[in-house]
């Protein structure tokens, strides 16, 4: 499921873009640009699904997800699902591991120039500035909406970059109005499949460490490097 994920967001790359509403629209980008300045990482339980509409098929997997900035620009990630299938995703130093329990596999992926654009999408909606937010994506302010209890602003943000389209038709995001930060995030495809990834008990700023982006591999993994 992520796979696909990770393919898609190599061949687009994500960005914001200027409101096109300045009032409410410019109030919800200044909460999140003060929340960026005060963004150094992230914990939190989610919850990803990925649809396919040509079956109309949802696959959903729950896990927990780890996140923090490095250097300007730069981010090390770890995703590690525990339902329906193990599987852990590390992104540290333009590379991206993926480790399956099940196989003892792990492959080792060279991000090369699509680094930046990864860690652009890990960063989405969370230690994002305005100014990068406003770069290169239209943005519609569809309302307030609640979720799970909480209220939220629910902004659509539709590419302009041609090349992005092809891939991405619009980014929705729902912003905690008490927080700045977005507790769900949904990527819908040209092909009408979307993948949908739902934060709770999200933990801003915990106090992280190396070993919490390292994987923990027993010593009969197998290494796998699929690009050679």
């Amino acid at each position: 499921m992520l796979s696909a994920t990770l393919m898609l967001i190599l061949r687009s790359g994500l960005a914001f873009a200027h409101p096109t509403v300045p009032g409410a629209q410019a109030a919800i980008l200044d909460r999140m640009d003060r929340a960026a300045a005060q963004f150094h990482g992230m914990a939190a339980q989610i919850k990803h699904t990925s649809h396919t509409e040509v079956i109309n098929e949802n696959s959903v997997a729950t896990g927990r997800v780890k996140m923090r900035k490095v250097r300007a620009g730069s981010v090390e990630g770890l995703i590690d699902f525990a339902t329906p299938d193990a599987k852990t995703y590390l992104f540290v130093k333009r590379t991206a591991k993926i480790y399956t329990p099940a196989s003892r596999t792990v492959e080792v992926i060279d991000l090369g120039k699509h680094g930046e654009q990864l860690d652009q999408f890990l960063m989405i909606g969370f230690g994002t500035s305005r100014a990068d937010l406003e770069r290169s994506y239209g943005v519609k302010l569809e309302g307030q909406e609640k979720l799970d209890g909480r209220d939220t602003e629910h902004l659509v943000l539709t590419p302009r970059s041609k090349e992005a389209a092809q891939y991405v038709l619009t980014v929705d995001l729902w912003v905690a109005s008490d927080s700045g930060y977005p507790l769900r995030e949904k990527v819908l495809q040209p092909s009408r499949d979307w993948v949908q990834v739902d934060y709770s008990n999200v933990v801003v700023n915990p106090p992280l460490k190396d070993a919490d982006f390292t994987l923990k591999l027993p010593k009969d993994v197998q290494t796998i490097y699929p690009q050679k």
